[in-house]
């Protein structure tokens, strides 16, 4: 718990960013559960609820930038399904009951889906940041998963494939490599001015550079991991 905690204060340092903006409206919006079709889950929905706005301002104060409105209203509906997970479109949150029922401790997934409110991007390309940043606040941040724990594929470039794999990717970058990146990525994003070449203007290094680079790293992490040397109890 203490080095959960610890983390948990790494990461808020690293994204402590003031709610006073000079071109920003930061605001409450008003939240809406919709169980219309599945009553029988209206708790688990209350709890989702809840959690959607405790997490709401502090995932606004995250990717807060110039010109950036708070939605009035965010919808988080529970649909009757038998397959499908969630998704978001616009400020309504739609999440599949077939997965509530299967994952009721899966409150991780509306603060995925709650970022992509927040996000606001004019177009989701290039998706893997738009995914690689949702998955970045759900896990790193609001789950405290350690940087070991984040998938890490020996591809070339996996982290194109977005989610897990980038999240953990942006995590080392914040932590390690280039502070502020996902926040800035997140404005730039926003603004529709994505350019590929920007993160060598930034870094030093291209994607696929530092993409092998985290590669390096985790590497090294495992291996010292597995040398290490097991404490004997009884002594």
């Amino acid at each position: 718990m203490r080095a959960l905690a610890s983390l948990r204060t790494k990461l808020s340092l690293l994204w402590a960013v003031s709610l006073v903006c000079g071109n920003c409206a930061v605001s409450a919006p008003r939240f809406v559960l919709d169980v219309s079709e599945t009553p029988k889950l209206e708790d688990w929905g209350r709890q989702a609820l809840r959690t959607a706005k405790e997490w709401h301002p502090r995932i606004v104060n995250l990717l807060l930038s110039d010109g950036f409105v708070v939605r009035e209203q965010i919808v988080l509906r529970i649909k009757k399904s038998k397959k499908g997970i969630a998704g978001t479109s616009g400020a309504k949150i739609t999440i599949h009951s077939n997965w509530v029922d299967s994952h009721p401790e899966d409150l991780g997934l509306v603060i995925h889906e709650l970022v992509h409110v927040v996000q606001r991007y004019p177009k989701h390309e290039p998706g893997w940041i738009t995914e690689g940043i949702a998955d970045y606040i759900r896990w790193a941040i609001y789950e405290g998963k350690p940087l070991k724990e984040f998938p890490v594929p020996d591809q070339p470039q996996a982290f194109r494939g977005g989610y897990q794999v980038a999240a953990g990717f942006f995590f080392w970058l914040e932590t390690h490599r280039s502070a502020g990146i996902v926040r800035q990525l997140n404005r730039i994003q926003r603004g529709g001015g994505y350019r590929e070449d920007w993160v060598k203007e930034k870094t030093g290094a291209s994607w696929k550079e530092l993409w092998d680079e985290y590669r390096g790293f985790r590497r090294q992490l495992n291996r010292t991991k597995s040398s290490a040397t097991p404490i004997d109890p009884s002594q």
